[in-house]
């Protein structure tokens, strides 16, 4: 017999796993990082806790980055020349003006102008940063590398750079970073991710995955990324479709399933 007394005990809080594919210099991925963060705020009502793990992506190759500081005199490519070369200096243009609203809208710092260097350094670290302190950790870690990259302007494959990052997140002192960084710790992982990436389909970012079963290709907005997650939480774990078939799509980019 029931104690007429007691209260039932609350339901446990679901956990919604998202992954953030993505390279730090990729523009979209620091816009959509912030959109994401805000959406995420934007649940605090719901009974779901969000735990957003970022994996790496690699947008350039060593080659290419070092026969670029060959040609630029040993100097790391600057952003609006690298731009013009790969796209056409309309097309960049044109994709930078886009880049210009969107991180507007999103309250983003944007320096006109920077360099592009290669992340692989900044993604041990930041696999490291879950690994150590979860979401929370990797992600102050995230803000720091971003901001280095689109509204400072400084050079993310510096060793120094990335010591001081890890000791101002406090997953390790400086001494201990530089360590880290000139040893090959947490390389095999983020190899085997981007690996693992590219296997499953990945070509470019972001790409987010949310919950194990749904997709999204491309940078989103607050709102679209907020309809989707609430959505998501407000449906039953076992009925995705219910949850995701009203969902709204951005520039063309559906949210679509995810096969294990």
């Amino acid at each position: 017999m029931s104690d007429p007394d007691s209260t039932p005990s609350p339901e446990p809080q679901r956990t919604i796993k998202i992954i953030f594919i993505s390279d730090y210099i990729c523009s979209f991925c620091y816009i959509g990082n912030k959109s994401l963060r805000d959406a995420i705020a934007g649940c605090h009502d719901l009974n779901v806790r969000f735990d957003v793990e970022f994996r790496p992506f690699a947008l350039l190759c060593q080659s290419s980055q070092a026969e670029q500081a060959k040609v630029n005199g040993g100097k790391l490519p600057n952003r609006r020349e690298y731009l013009a070369r790969k796209f056409g200096k309309e097309q960049a243009e044109a994709k930078w003006k886009a880049v210009e609203e969107l991180a507007q809208k999103a309250g983003l710092r944007l320096a006109e102008d920077g360099i592009v260097a290669r992340s692989i350094l900044a993604h041990r670290l930041a696999v490291k940063a879950y690994q150590v302190g979860g979401q929370e950790m990797q992600g102050k870690l995230n803000d720091i590398v971003f901001e280095a990259v689109f509204a400072d302007c400084k050079d993310i494959s510096d060793i120094e750079f990335l010591a001081e990052a890890a000791e101002k997140v406090g997953l390790m002192d400086k001494t201990e970073a530089t360590t880290f960084l000139q040893d090959t710790d947490c390389k095999g992982c983020v190899d085997k991710m981007i690996d693992a990436a590219r296997a499953s389909g990945v070509s470019g970012v972001p790409s987010i995955i949310i919950d194990g079963k749904w997709a999204l290709n491309g940078v989103q907005s607050t709102e679209c990324y907020l309809q989707i997650l609430r959505k998501i939480a407000q449906a039953p774990p076992s009925t995705p479709n219910a949850a995701c078939s009203a969902a709204c799509m951005t520039e063309g980019t559906p949210i679509i399933p995810v096969h294990s």
